[in-house]
């Protein structure tokens, strides 16, 4: 199994985790108690979890002590002259600005045709059960993940989350449906069926930017000075999206970015029919 981990993660381009155990079955219970019987697993001292309502909270509150002006409203369009971005029109009122950053998540395609370039960015509806374990102390218990995009991931008060789906082709509709939550509790108790007696807590859906080849869009919009693309994180954008803006806000001020980012231009996708 630790050798399965490494090799995933080489495939990837990506280092391994330095700090990786093989526990036993009875281990993996004592680390997880409703786990399921398994055959081994593999445990890991260094991941951790963060609560995304928070982060974004600390992040804005952050931001604000920094100078950051928040205006809430309708962006109808850019205000794009001489092949240059002036500003975009909010509710009907111009906002003068020489440099943009589209954040739009699942919408940010509606700024293609303006812009004259490809933005494959779509809809991806995901849905997560929250769980209620009355009295069981989880604020010790790790991040249980079975190989793919199914999670459990355990909090201090009582609560374990069980996510999520990725449903491709759901469209802009964030409902919960009965697939969606039955395809949660299903993987969930197949893991752990511990958690069988779980009350459920909250259930939440959003819709995740999906590009068409599944890579984020990061950086300047070819042909249009000033207008910055940040969107289609897919299900990353909550790890990766702090790291992406910080990024592109550096270019934004004419930095260059440690990272390279030409791999994930809007460039890579063409421009649209004419």
């Amino acid at each position: 199994a630790r050798r399965l981990v490494f090799e995933r993660q080489r495939s990837r381009g990506r280092p391994a985790p330095a700090d990786l155990h093989e526990v036993t079955a009875a281990e993996a219970q004592e680390l997880f108690p409703p786990l399921a019987r398994v055959h081994g697993a593999i445990y890991s001292r260094g991941g951790a979890r963060v609560d995304g309502r928070l982060l974004n909270r600390a992040l804005h509150a952050a931001a604000e002590a920094r100078g950051l002006v928040v205006q809430r409203g309708g962006v109808e369009r850019l205000v794009i002259e001489g092949g240059a971005v002036r500003g975009v029109v909010v509710d009907g009122e111009t906002v003068a600005s020489d440099a943009v950053a589209i954040a739009g998540g699942a919408w940010s395609e509606a700024f293609a045709a303006q812009l004259g370039v490809t933005i494959p960015v779509a809809p991806q509806r995901g849905q997560i059960i929250h769980l209620g374990l009355r009295g069981a102390d989880t604020g010790r218990w790790p991040v249980v993940s079975a190989f793919h995009h199914h999670y459990l991931v355990a909090w201090p008060d009582s609560r374990v989350v069980a996510g999520a789906t990725r449903e491709t082709g759901s469209g802009f509709a964030p409902q919960t449906t009965a697939a969606g939550v039955r395809e949660v509790l299903s993987e969930a108790l197949r893991v752990a069926p511990g958690l069988a007696p779980a009350e459920v807590r909250e259930i939440r859906v959003g819709l995740r930017p999906l590009t068409s080849d599944t890579l984020p869009v990061l950086g300047p919009v070819p042909g249009v000075a000033g207008v910055f693309l940040v969107t289609g994180h897919g299900p990353s954008g909550l790890t990766l999206g702090p790291y992406s803006a910080k990024l592109v806000a550096g270019q934004m001020l004419g930095k260059t970015p440690e990272t390279d980012l030409s791999a994930f231009s809007v460039a890579r996708f063409g421009s649209p029919p004419r």
